[in-house]
């Protein structure tokens, strides 16, 4: 299968999913960012590979083997091996300042690389946004969305119900799905990443988790050099990238099995955390 029929494939097969996902795993091997980290990739499947995986998104831009990793992460979705979310970076927005479409043109000097990259924008429109982890764990690339202009947390039947344009995307709500951040905060800031997005503090966090029943949410997007960080206890970061700017960083992993969130170390194997959720 050539690349742009494998991309065809899995936006049709995303379509069908929906863009808030029911997952049911008994075990389930978490992976954060990957920013085109094709080596901690390849690390994380000689290890865990045998395992169900769910990724958080930014698959591309920043390091030097985007497509290598989208193909494999992408791949694994076909396969039934893998549940993929979308991140912030699975769009035009950021593709075109943050190096994937550079590399496909300049870098790789794939023939019809505009093309081949037309494929897979509308492939990230159709990649889901969201999904709930065994009634227990919302796993989403950025965060709660805040609905404007009450500010309130939104519901997880409303981010299911958005419509329209979703390239970039343009519903607010699906946005800030991908771009938000939580805040040690009572409840809500603007976000230094720019307009439309928020920091999400304990009040509407709370709020979200007591009215979809379950107990906490894992989450990628941010950069954290110890490859790991847990907020207010409820709110877990997972960065699993060493590629391009975060060099410095331990890539972490999650394992969730039964009610325990592990917390490991890519190369060392070593368990930072066990967080009872």
């Amino acid at each position: 299968m050539d690349l742009k029929e494998l991309f065809r494939e899995a936006a049709a097969k995303f379509a069908e999913g929906g863009l808030v996902l029911d997952i049911r795993e008994k075990e389930l091997v978490i992976v954060g960012d990957l920013h085109g980290d094709r080596d901690t990739l390849d690390i994380i499947l000689e290890k865990w590979g045998n395992k169900k995986l769910l990724f958080l998104g930014d698959y591309v831009d920043r390091g030097r083997h985007g497509l290598e990793v989208l193909k494999t992460v992408v791949g694994l979705y076909l396969e039934g091996r893998a549940y993929v979310l979308r991140g912030n970076h699975e769009s035009p927005l950021m593709n075109e300042d943050g190096g994937f479409i550079d590399e496909l043109c300049l870098l790789k000097r794939l023939p019809n690389c505009a093309e081949l990259y037309g494929e897979i924008e509308k492939m990230f429109a159709r990649m889901p946004l969201a999904a709930k982890i065994n009634d227990v764990l919302l796993a989403v690339h950025g965060g709660v969305p805040l609905k404007e202009p009450s500010m309130e947390p939104a519901a997880l039947e409303e981010l299911k119900a958005v419509r329209g344009d979703l390239t970039l995307p343009e519903d607010p709500l699906a946005f800030q799905a991908l771009w938000n951040d939580p805040c040690d905060c009572e409840s809500y800031m603007p976000s230094p990443r720019g307009p439309g997005i928020w920091l999400y503090g304990r009040r509407p966090t709370a709020e979200f988790l007591k009215r979809e029943g379950l107990k906490g949410i894992v989450r990628g997007h941010l950069y954290v050099e110890q490859g790991f960080v847990r907020h207010n206890s409820v709110v877990y970061t997972i960065f699993s990238s060493k590629a391009g700017p975060y060099r410095a960083v331990r890539p972490k992993i999650g394992i969730y099995s039964g009610d325990i969130l592990a917390i490991k170390d890519v190369y060392t194997d070593d368990t930072l955390a066990e967080i009872k959720i």
